[in-house]
């Protein structure tokens, strides 16, 4: 009886011996299991790599902002971005521009060429945040090229303005350079414009709009990008672009206004075609000029047809590719 006894207590002691042990590997397995699922999750979740850790042999454009004036969630105002080896120029500042550019890989304070189009507010509503937000910091640019129609005047608005704003950022301790100093404006007020600037050719021309409105052509190294800005039919664009690597252009796409009242449909198609180009008008442009690449931006509320839109521009004779600009996307030559 005793030795059953003893048998048995032995037996109960290694089985609970044996539980324990297991129980005590599970434990030291666990926290390894977890390191390596965190190793796991973090280079799933890790930051896709941005475009600008690398700097290309020559050009390379971002469409920054693709909308139009209307606000909508996944399409901020008109931006262009026009990137040369490690040298920018950003073409307009619509509503999200400085935070999609963060969003892309590219802070504002990188960008010391700013050029406008012209001087609608869904081509310059983010100003103030790329101008003020890129300056101040202590990486903050420290120089600022401002070129196009009536920059002296958005200028002298925007320090104006917030002028007690500035002096108090400024006290932070950020010098004021490329922000009330070294800022150097260019002022368009003449039909043509050409010079040179970080080592690119930049043509700008005169384009019929409701307002004051330029469109810049860039050449350097045998490549060229041309942005066009808001613009109505004109003969003298598609020489101006004549050959061109990446024709960005004023697409205004909408074909579908349904999200208009019906009352209100014609008007708006009427507006819309006495301030931008039609879909057969771009069509001839695209054709005659040549370009490789033709990239529609500016484009509207309504649905967009691309098939039926690269036919047209097919029928024309426009023989490149035909892209639909997104907020972000990159076109290379």
């Amino acid at each position: 009886m005793n030795r059953k006894f003893l048998f048995f207590i032995l037996l109960l002691f290694m089985i609970i011996s044996g539980c324990s042990n297991n129980q005590s590997a599970s434990a030291n397995k666990k926290p390894q299991q977890n390191k390596s699922d965190s190793s796991q999750t973090n280079s799933s979740k890790g930051k896709k790599k941005s475009v600008f850790a690398t700097i290309p042999d020559g050009f390379r454009v971002v469409t920054v902002g693709s909308g139009n004036p209307k606000t909508e969630i996944n399409r901020g105002g008109p931006s262009t971005l026009v990137q040369f080896k490690d040298k920018f120029f950003l073409v307009d500042s619509g509503p999200n521009t400085t935070s999609t550019l963060l969003k892309i890989g590219l802070p504002a304070e990188r960008i010391t060429n700013m050029l406008f189009t012209h001087q609608h507010v869904d081509h310059n509503g983010d100003f103030w945040n790329f101008f003020i937000d890129g300056w101040q910091g202590p990486t903050g640019r420290r120089s600022l090229n401002l070129i196009g129609p009536q920059v002296q005047e958005l200028y002298d608005t925007t320090v104006n303005f917030f002028k007690k704003d500035l002096e108090y950022r400024a006290s932070l301790g950020w010098p004021k350079d490329g922000l009330l100093t070294n800022v150097n404006i260019k002022e368009f007020t003449e039909d043509k414009y050409s010079f040179e600037l970080d080592g690119v050719k930049i043509t700008s021309i005169p384009v019929p709009h409701t307002i004051p409105t330029y469109a810049y052509r860039f050449d350097a190294d045998g490549q060229s990008v041309v942005v066009s800005g808001d613009l109505t039919y004109t003969d003298k664009f598609a020489p101006f672009a004549k050959d061109t690597d990446i024709l960005v252009i004023d697409g205004m796409l909408t074909s579908d206004f349904s999200f208009v009242p019906e009352e209100a449909r014609e008007n708006l198609r009427g507006s819309l075609k006495i301030s931008h180009a039609t879909t057969e008008e771009l069509a001839k442009i695209a054709a005659d000029s040549g370009a490789k690449k033709v990239v529609l931006t500016h484009i509207g509320l309504g649905k967009e047809d691309m098939k039926s839109i690269s036919k047209i521009l097919s029928d024309a004779g426009f023989k490149g590719e035909v892209i639909a600009a997104e907020d972000g996307l990159v076109i290379n030559p």
